[in-house]
């Protein structure tokens, strides 16, 4: 399992303790300011909204090779974020903080993280065992475009393999396509498998012509047998190693450098 889906909402598994932390705190820091306790709010906030700009920051200068311009930088859709990134960049809240005049709310605010801490905790031990990472392969039986079927399993087996759930209506996987065919050239120890969700050959083929797409290799999952498996949206991408096991997934779209990010640890290359 790869993602939580709340409607038509898929949240990433791995995003979830931190919501939790973030809500637990703040909750608690209404509470006890409704209880003449100096308010926190505020440099939680200033913690929070400087996190978020460290861990993006950290990660564009991190791959900023991968990086076309200052609009690609800004884009977040990628998911690009380092967690060294935010813990700086919380610090440097807290300092503005208290720069700001915020200087009584430090320790209470202070209490509230160590609430949102634990929460954040909890919920990531709970949430431990549905995490796709290191996990078998959920078995599925896929189709090439002429109509042969292929064991997932044997698709995959003996070489580092990245699979891409998608369907050609989806905006978002439509924009990481050339993506991931540059990735195919940029990366040659990884394997790329396509299995569109719930699409037919036809389709599968006019799209492909229309977008000029020369895909490594493309299957089809017609009744959605692994995007079920899996419970995420659309894109999701999985990476599987020689064993067939999960190793690393990752709901939404990939740029040039969250697909660096997401395979990096991984390539015998370039170790992490």
């Amino acid at each position: 399992m790869t993602a939580f889906n709340l409607g038509p909402l898929a949240l990433p598994l791995a995003v979830l303790p931190w919501l939790a932390g973030v809500i637990v705190a703040w909750i608690l820091a209404a509470w006890r300011r409704r209880r003449k306790r100096p308010d926190a709010e505020p440099v939680l906030s200033w913690m929070l909204f400087s996190g978020l700009i460290g861990a993006r920051l950290a990660f564009v200068l991190r791959y900023l090779d991968q990086y076309t311009g200052p609009l690609a930088m800004l884009d977040v859709r990628d998911g690009g974020f380092w967690w060294p990134g935010a813990v700086l960049g919380a610090l440097a809240g807290l300092a503005l903080a208290r720069w700001r005049g915020h200087r009584k709310a430090l320790a209470e605010a202070g209490r509230v993280g160590v609430a949102g801490a634990v929460a954040a905790l909890l919920t990531g031990l709970a949430l431990a065992p549905l995490r796709a990472g290191d996990a078998p392969l959920p078995e599925a039986t896929l189709y090439d475009l002429g109509g042969t079927p292929v064991a997932l399993t044997d698709a995959t087996q003996g070489r580092l393999t990245l699979i891409n759930l998608w369907a050609s209506w989806c905006p978002p996987c439509r924009r990481e396509m050339p993506v991931l065919q540059q990735g195919q050239t940029d990366y040659p120890a990884v394997r790329f498998l396509y299995a569109n969700q719930g699409e037919d050959a036809d389709t599968v083929r006019q799209y492909l012509s229309t977008g000029g797409l020369r895909l490594e290799r493309v299957l089809l999952d017609p009744h959605r047998d692994l995007g079920r498996a899996l419970g995420g949206g659309l894109p999701t991408t999985l990476l599987v190693d020689d064993r067939g096991r999960v190793v690393n997934s990752h709901l939404g779209p990939l740029s040039p450098a969250s697909l660096r990010h997401f395979l990096r640890p991984h390539l015998p290359s370039d170790p992490e």
